[in-house]
């Protein structure tokens, strides 16, 4: 299953430190996040699996996006929050 929101852009600003596409992420403004044990369900940012012995965010977001909520390894919010989308 394709994440909902990934896509992958040719543009250098969308490329991660070791020269791969990195996933294009939504810019709205999020209404709440959650943390917590992973639950199997698929990253938003890198599009694996999020297992329970990783910590997932649910990114819920404003009415109209493309989608309800977003989900998110650590390390993929992190990015996600680095690129000024919090």
């Amino acid at each position: 299953m394709e994440p909902l929101l990934r896509a992958i852009s040719e543009t250098s600003e969308n490329v991660d430190v070791t020269g791969r596409p990195s996933p294009l992420m939504p810019t709205r403004r999020p209404l709440r996040t959650w943390a917590g044990h992973g639950t199997g369900t698929i990253c938003n940012g890198c599009g694996g699996s999020i297992e329970p012995h990783q910590i997932e965010y649910e990114i819920e977001m404003p009415q109209g996006s493309d989608a309800p909520s977003l989900h998110f390894h650590f390390a993929c919010y992190r990015d996600w929050t680095a690129r000024g989308i919090r």
